[in-house]
């Protein structure tokens, strides 16, 4: 399984930054790739994750965001668990029905979680790997 994440932030306007951090669970793993990569227009801000353990809640920071007005570092807590397509916190049947009703379906901004392999297309391939991870759950995440 891929660990690699790609985290996309957008902002009502123009924004500079210092930097971002990833804070993992105790005992998981997760680290920021690189500096955040600032969009022209200034928006967007991608944030590329690495080695970052599955079943967890990590606290992404963007330090020093700047709109011109105000300076802050921004909090954002992000839960991961793979296969769980529809984000309620556990893969079951309802994710392999959701997954597998998209198969064969272009990946748009409404279905592009249940793209659980991210290759661009959604297919058996990702039918599998949700059926995989059919039990897993999240109800010990903070």
């Amino acid at each position: 399984m891929n660990s690699d994440h790609q985290v996309v932030f957008t902002f009502p306007s123009a924004v500079t930054l210092s930097g971002a951090t990833v804070t993992p669970e105790p005992g998981k793993s997760g680290s920021v790739a690189g500096p955040p990569i600032i969009r022209p227009g200034g928006r967007t801000v991608t944030v590329n994750l690495t080695d970052v353990t599955d079943v967890q809640t990590i606290t992404i920071t963007l330090l020093g965001v700047n709109n011109g007005t105000s300076t802050n570092d921004v909090d954002v807590r992000m839960r991961l668990l793979l296969g769980d397509t529809n984000a309620n916190g556990v893969v079951n049947a309802s994710d392999v029905s959701q997954t597998k009703s998209q198969s064969g379906q272009a990946v748009t901004s409404s279905n592009f979680r249940t793209d659980v392999v991210v290759n661009g297309t959604i297919n058996a391939s990702d039918l599998a790997l949700v059926k995989s991870r059919s039990g897993t759950g999240t109800a010990q995440l903070r």
